[in-house]
């Protein structure tokens, strides 16, 4: 097929459009979680903007919630923990709501961001390189060995992040939320500390960025054979 002919330029523009992309998403994500109270003023009444941003999952204490079973003798079965998506309104006025969500959302979004765009830019230079067939050369090598260390860095700055926000919205739901709607008398096991926040999987999760890194370092060591081989190969002659 044609598209196949010149798939490295093709690659190169998708991946420029996605560098160009990536600046719009953070510019209106950031925008929206700075300058929400300006977006309730100028737009509506009472505007809403209801995002999910992650899990929560806490506990429960023993028989709250009970599953019974048409074949099964009655305790063959249990609920040990309750989880479920989060959904905010990002047009909040509540104060301890919104610097709860400015603390979890802005520190991950601008790692991701920065993450997204060194990552499409590596690529669309990769590409660039291929496409003017400088396949095993110094700025490829530099090239593939920087995508690996950035998706090693990117995964072990997402188990920070992660733990932070955690703390954060886990304490904001620990001190102001109640669950309600469920069996009456329902208790939290451990206490009000048992609430536990994690953010939504991102480009690349955590363990798969860590494990494609170091199989991006491998392909790094091949592409720095190779270009030990073409120089051996060029010197002979």
């Amino acid at each position: 097929m044609k598209i196949f002919t010149n798939l490295p330029g093709n690659l190169r523009a998708l991946f420029s459009f996605l560098r160009i992309l990536t600046i719009i998403m953070a510019a209106f994500w950031l925008l929206t979680l700075t300058f929400h109270t300006w977006i309730q003023n100028q737009f509506m009444d009472e505007p809403k903007l209801i995002v999910t941003v992650g899990e929560i999952s806490l506990p429960v204490e023993p028989k709250a919630v009970g599953l019974i079973s048409d074949s099964a003798k009655p305790g063959s079965l249990g609920v040990v923990g309750l989880r479920g998506s989060l959904q905010v309104d990002l047009c909040s006025k509540d104060a301890e709501l919104v610097s709860a969500l400015r603390w979890t959302m802005i520190p991950s979004m601008v790692v991701f961001f920065t993450f997204a765009w060194l990552l499409f830019s590596a690529l669309r230079n990769v590409c660039a390189n291929i496409k003017k067939r400088e396949i095993f050369s110094e700025k490829n090598l530099r090239l593939v060995r920087g995508l690996g260390a950035t998706l090693i860095a990117y995964s072990l700055t997402g188990i920070v992040l992660q733990i932070w926000a955690s703390q954060v919205m886990g304490g904001y739901l620990s001190q102001h939320v109640v669950l309600t709607g469920l069996k009456s008398g329902l208790r939290v096991a451990n206490g009000a500390g048992a609430w536990h926040f994690t953010m939504p999987p991102s480009l690349i999760s955590i363990q798969g960025g860590l494990v494609t890194g170091c199989l991006v370092l491998v392909v790094s060591e091949a592409f720095r054979q190779g270009l030990t081989l073409k120089t051996e190969s060029e010197l002979t002659v």
